[in-house]
């Protein structure tokens, strides 16, 4: 015990208050929680605390109940709680822009100064998504220290119970080891001061966050029994003249200006009380439709950085793409499977709106344009309407992105990276037949076109038009054919023009496909409706497959019947429609889209070709009409 009573382990018990997407999506109530978490706090003032809000908990406090901010303020200016800064909508920090990551992080220090709390010193970092190139951004906001996992510490070869001081480019930031392993810990006062003591048996001076859960905070400070609450026991314990323990603040720890171990911790993150060992952006990168939401984001970041002279049209614009920056949308820890369209919804929404706020009218102009949009090195084409935005990859030559902004939604987002808008297909007749038994993805697992970089041969900025071609072989006699592939933009949505062609000394004869996915999923029990006019009669498709013949038109119209798709084909076509099933057994609605079919019997000589031609419109209505 002589040799414990020389260390020193400082304690900064912490909990982190946040109301997030998921929250709102099932309209969870927690105000009874957090009213029993501040008065029990409140009425503990020998109990030093760290706080942390999230931008949200900070808004919803504000709608449900107020009054938390004058219970806050009390002990705030009694220096029994700290209050540590944070980005506002919680983003991957080390993800997105500086210019965003500091306008977030002054957001909330804002925020914070309204209610009379004092700017923030201290950093808390969501999923403690680390990289080293944010300190200076840090640093810019008044930031001196972090709050950084401790087996950040054990991976770069540092006491992993000690501050460490980290510097990138000149600039200095301290990191405090912080732990979430007893959030929800069952342990009584004697054992869990026993374990503590653990951490301070390594070196003289060491230090530890350890966050709560406020549900958990609630029962260690709980009198309502009679009796000492587990605080109270605790405190009595590390009171003790042989105590090794200590309870603080984090900051005090920063304002003993003692010399701290100096390290370099690399890219890192938690998520599900994991280590990642590795860059957020990593993680983004091996996720092709997650990283597809970061390339939007990257793009509409651009756009709002663009708007000129209106402060409150940038700044408007501004929020909703911070809202879309919330690190939960990417959902990289996987925690919310079932949740993850609604999350994807959300987020394109809000970066949608985004987007929508930076076209000033009179200034903005329907444009066919072309660039690096996905940044994969390969140039991109982008139609803008007024009311609609189709996005052309070179490979496959797909409309990869539809965005329709009467109801702020990607229709072309599906969860999947097999999908799109005009993916072409030349099949068999047995591979047809496999489609028809419902079996699609095997039946297409060797693609003609669909994998291939489309050439772009012409690129019409005035007419908005564009041509492109490709070539691959058919099947076991790799029969050499070719497809021309022109898409004509217009206000109300695209035609696409077709020219396949025999260029094998072979006779072809095969199926030419056209796919064409939508992201039109239920909303609760309501399905979309899919209308088939065919052999001059209107049909109603069911939820599952349906294959239909001569075929005019197919009307798709979403559950919420904001918006309606109609295809049409210059000749008649057969069709088959199938309903595209989450890959997550635990999602709330299976069907994540329709895919539609048009296919037609070729036959074609050698140096011969065929053309057909689609036409695709979207009929939006416009969201403010709506009841």
């Amino acid at each position: 015990m002589e040799k414990n009573s020389k260390k020193k382990l400082e304690i900064c018990f912490a909990v982190h208050a946040d109301y997030n997407v998921i929250d709102e999506f099932s309209k969870e109530d927690y105000t009874q929680d957090y009213k029993d978490f501040f008065s029990s706090l409140y009425a503990s003032p020998s109990i030093p605390f760290t706080l942390v809000f999230s931008g949200r908990f900070l808004e919803w406090i504000q709608r449900k109940n107020p009054s938390f901010f004058d219970v806050i303020y009390e002990m705030h200016n009694r220096k029994q709680v700290e209050i540590l800064g944070n980005a506002f909508y919680e983003p991957f920090i080390s993800m997105i822009p500086s210019s965003d990551l500091i306008g977030q992080i002054e957001y909330m220090t804002d925020t914070l100064r309204k209610h009379s709390y004092k700017r923030p010193r201290g950093m808390y970092l969501p999923y403690f998504a680390w990289n080293p190139n944010i300190l200076p951004n840090l640093q810019k906001c008044g930031m001196e220290y972090c709050l950084l996992d401790f087996r950040f510490f054990i991976k770069a070869g540092l006491n992993a119970f000690a501050p460490v001081c980290m510097e990138d480019g000149g600039k200095i930031l301290f990191g405090i080891p912080s732990t979430y392993e007893f959030e929800n810990t069952d342990l009584q006062p004697a054992a869990f001061y026993d374990l503590l003591c653990n951490y301070a048996s390594v070196v003289t001076e060491t230090s530890v966050v350890v966050f709560l859960s406020g549900e958990t905070a609630v029962r260690f400070l709980d009198k309502s029994k009679g009796k000492k609450s587990w605080m109270e026991e605790f405190l009595e314990r590390i009171s003790s003249p042989d105590s090794v323990i200590s309870l603080t603040h984090t900051g005090q720890i920063i304002k003993n200006k003692r010399i701290y171990q100096k390290g370099f911790i690399s890219s890192n993150a938690i998520f599900s009380n994991q280590l990642v060992n590795s860059s957020v952006k990593q993680l983004l990168a091996n996720k092709p439709n997650v990283y597809a939401m970061y390339a939007k984001m990257i793009y509409v970041h651009s756009l709002v950085n663009q708007v000129r002279g209106d402060k409150a049209r940038k700044n408007n614009s501004s929020l909703d793409l911070w809202k879309a920056e919330s690190g939960i949308l990417f959902n990289l820890d996987c925690k919310n499977k079932k949740y993850n369209r609604d999350l994807r919804q959300y987020c394109y929404r809000n970066l949608l709106l985004a987007e929508k706020q930076t076209r000033i009218p009179g200034v903005f102009a329907d444009s066919l344009t072309s660039l690096d949009f996905d940044l994969d090195g390969i140039k991109e084409f982008i139609s803008q309407r007024e009311h609609l935005n189709m996005y052309i990859h070179a490979l496959g030559g797909k409309i990869f992105e539809m965005d329709v902004f009467s109801a702020y939604k990607n229709y072309a987002d599906i969860c999947s990276e097999e999908t799109g808008l005009f993916v072409d297909h030349l099949i068999s007749s047995d591979e047809l037949e496999t489609i028809r038994k419902g079996d699609f993805k095997s039946a297409v697992a060797k693609p003609v076109f669909c994998e291939n970089l489309y050439q772009d041969v012409k690129f019409d900025r005035v007419k908005f038009e564009l041509l492109m071609k490709t070539e691959g072989s058919f099947r076991s006699f790799n029969q050499l054919v070719s497809l021309r592939k022109q898409y004509s933009f217009n206000d109300h949505g695209v035609q696409v023009q077709y020219i396949l062609k025999n260029e094998s000394p072979f006779n072809l004869s095969a199926y030419f496909m056209v796919e064409i996915d939508l992201s039109v999923s239920p909303i609760e029990k309501k399905l979309a409706s899919v209308s088939v006019y065919a052999d001059d009669q209107k049909y109603e498709a069911s939820q599952e497959k349906n294959t239909f013949s001569k075929v005019s038109w197919v009307q798709i119209t979403e559950p919420e019947g904001k918006t309606v798709f109609t295809i049409e084909s210059n000749e008649a076509a057969e069709c088959i429609i199938l309903p595209i099933y989450e890959k997550i057994p635990e999602a709330k609605n299976p069907i994540m889209g329709i895919r539609n079919l048009f296919f037609w019997k070729v036959d074609l000589n050698s140096g011969f070709e065929t053309e057909k031609l689609l036409f695709f419109k979207v009929d939006a209505k416009k969201a403010g009409k709506e009841k």
